[in-house]
């Protein structure tokens, strides 16, 4: 496996399995007792942001890289 790809599969790895735990723990506590709701937005903010910026320096490494894959 190529290593751009790897990387990137890495990343879709990344954001779906913390999608998948916000989630997750937003529909089995129904009292709000371990994350509320604006925890799991910030949360969910914050790995979309995060995973965006992974996304563009694995894009711009490949491009600006003299490895071509």
């Amino acid at each position: 496996m190529e290593a751009k790809k790897f990387l990137s599969l890495l990343g879709w790895v990344m954001l779906g399995s913390w999608l998948i735990h916000f989630l997750v723990y937003y529909l089995i506590d129904s009292h709000r007792e371990i994350y509320s709701v604006e925890e799991i937005v910030s949360g969910i903010v914050f790995i979309l942001i995060t995973v965006s910026i992974y996304f563009t320096g694995v894009h711009l490494y490949y491009k600006f890289s003299k490895v071509r894959s």
